[in-house]
């Protein structure tokens, strides 16, 4: 797929609304807007991935497409809708059975995958027996409006103040950037680390936010207001306790941004005040450096050694990856909690709860009520 740039001028004295990597969460979608009241008299931005790591891959791709019906929506391509969309449209039959492989695992890490549900609204089970190659030509026959939106969608938006994309650009000059390869700029991996700044505001998502954290780990969106660049992706379908970030603003030159958010995870609320430990000694572990070495094995928590520091993770955050000892995403931070506050709750444990208060991830080890 090449870069195409499409260039608008939003509208004077109308919300301009910004969100990305909805990532199959249809239910979660339609809730975060639902927060931010979002109506006909809006602009919404959606800065891709719409697909798979979610179980409801299908449906958040058909409500998109309905709010461009009813709505002014700018869609943009994500590199997961175009690898769905370069599998569609594929003749390769090993491509196509690799992806069958591949949505069978994903069945079971995220509850569903685009073609689970193809085959489910045909009418078939997909399983390894699935003769998969067979049902393409009905796939693309009945999936035809999908796919014929997915085509459509470009890679850049550029408007007066935004630049919006889903992985990140290397500079400014757009039409150089179109017509080329479009796959570097949708997987633009760590984006935010490459030290590049911007006249207008990079709006970028991919790259979830929680991994430029350095010790608490934070999944609100990043405004940096020097080099003009905003990440928005809350790791949603990525991680249990991911979430889906929109940001607002009044008008497309004001700089008063309103977030919102959603996830899925089930709530308490506090009965103790909790001091939070020091920032400068936590330690977290993301999911891009997650090797560790065990010092001792408990029945709830563990002690490991990551990167030479001591820590203690929960025992069923560690596993095996690939022949190297790992844990999943973790912190030893502890929250700053006063009575009565709500946490999110990841992993509820005899000492406490791994949750998340403010949208930051931490442990709470006080008393709590149902919210």
């Amino acid at each position: 797929m090449k870069t195409t740039v499409r260039r608008v001028s939003l509208p004077d004295g109308k919300r301009v609304l910004m969100l990305s990597d909805p990532h199959g969460h249809a239910a979660g979608l339609k809730a975060v807007l639902e927060k931010a009241a979002f109506s006909p008299q809006d602009v919404l931005i959606l800065v891709g991935d719409y697909l798979e790591k979610g179980p409801e891959s299908l449906a958040t791709l058909r409500l998109v497409m309905d709010l461009c019906r009813t709505h002014t929506v700018y869609p943009l391509m994500g590199n997961v809708d175009l690898w769905r969309l370069e599998f569609l449209e594929s003749d390769d039959p090993e491509f196509q059975k690799g992806m069958q492989r591949y949505s069978l695992q994903a069945k079971q890490w995220w509850g569903g995958s685009l073609l689970h549900e193809m085959c489910a609204e045909l009418g078939e089970e997909l399983t390894e027996r699935t003769d998969i190659c067979a049902l393409f030509p009905l796939i693309r026959r009945h999936f035809a409006p999908e796919m014929d939106f997915l085509r459509s969608l470009p890679t850049v938006l550029d408007t007066q103040r935004f630049i919006f994309v889903h992985g990140g650009i290397p500079h400014e000059d757009l039409d150089a950037l179109a017509g080329a390869d479009a796959f570097p700029i949708l997987k633009f991996d760590d984006f935010y680390s490459a030290g590049l700044s911007f006249q207008k505001y990079v709006v970028v998502g991919h790259w979830p936010t929680v991994l430029y954290s350095a010790a608490n780990p934070v999944f609100d969106p990043i405004i940096d207001r020097q080099r003009h660049i905003i990440c928005l992706d809350g790791a949603c379908g990525v991680k249990t306790e991911g979430q889906l970030n929109l940001l607002s603003l009044p008008d497309w030159q004001s700089d008063a941004f309103t977030l919102y958010t959603w996830d899925d995870l089930p709530r308490v609320r506090a009965l103790d005040a909790q001091p939070p430990s020091p920032a400068a000694q936590a330690r977290y572990i993301p999911w891009n450096d997650h090797a560790i070495t065990l010092v001792e094995r408990g029945e709830e928590m563990s002690r490991i050694l990551y990167h030479g520091a001591l820590m203690e993770v929960p025992t069923q955050f560690i596993f095996d990856h690939d022949g190297v000892l790992s844990c999943s995403d973790v912190t030893d931070y502890v929250l700053p909690v006063s009575p009565g506050e709500e946490i999110s709750v990841i992993l509820p444990l005899k000492r406490g709860i791994y949750g998340k208060k403010s949208n930051a991830a931490g442990w709470y080890f006080g008393r709590y009520e149902n919210a």
